[in-house]
Parts: C-alpha cells; structure tokens; sequence
C-alpha cells in the first residue's frame, strides 16, 4: 500500500494559513493528476498525485506545484512534472 500525504498536506494548509490553488493559469495539469517528478538529479519517482499550486510567488516563483511526497510541503517546478495516464504511460 502507497503512503499518501494527503491528511498531512490538509493540516499543514489550515496551521499555516496556506493559500493554495485549484489550477494554474497556462498549464493543462489538475488537482488529481498522477505524474511523474523528475528531480534534479534525474531520479524520477513515479504515480504522485497533484495536491494543489501554490499561491505566493515572492520567493522561488517557479516552484508552484504540491505533490502527495513527504516533502509534500515544498512545490516542484512544472517543468519537473509530466503527466501519467491510467495505464502508467507518460503522456507529453
């Protein structure tokens, strides 16, 4: 069974009056898609769902998306995300 996040990220949204988003201008990604995370160093974690984009683009602006990791509090970049269909293929 796949640990999820989701209650966590939940929490941790009410406790730190964080503001997030439903969808991201310009982007075909949802809350609800399962992707791929490729970090910066090559490694790809695969079937991560989308929690939510963030809000605040003061400060690392290019990170907005929130996924179900355990790090689930620090955005990944869209650029590092690409979408899975249910079959797990990878979708450009």
């Amino acid at each position: 069974m796949k640990t999820t996040y989701k209650r966590d990220f939940k929490e941790w949204v009410k406790k730190e009056n964080v503001q997030v988003l439903n969808e991201i201008h310009n982007s075909d990604f949802k809350i609800g898609d399962i992707v791929t995370f490729t970090n910066e160093y090559g490694v790809q974690f695969e079937n991560l769902e989308i929690l939510g984009f963030r809000n605040n683009t003061d400060f690392m602006p290019e990170r907005t998306v929130y996924l179900d990791i355990s790090s689930y509090w620090f955005a990944v970049k869209l650029s590092e995300i690409k979408k899975q269909n249910y079959n797990n293929i990878t979708i450009n």
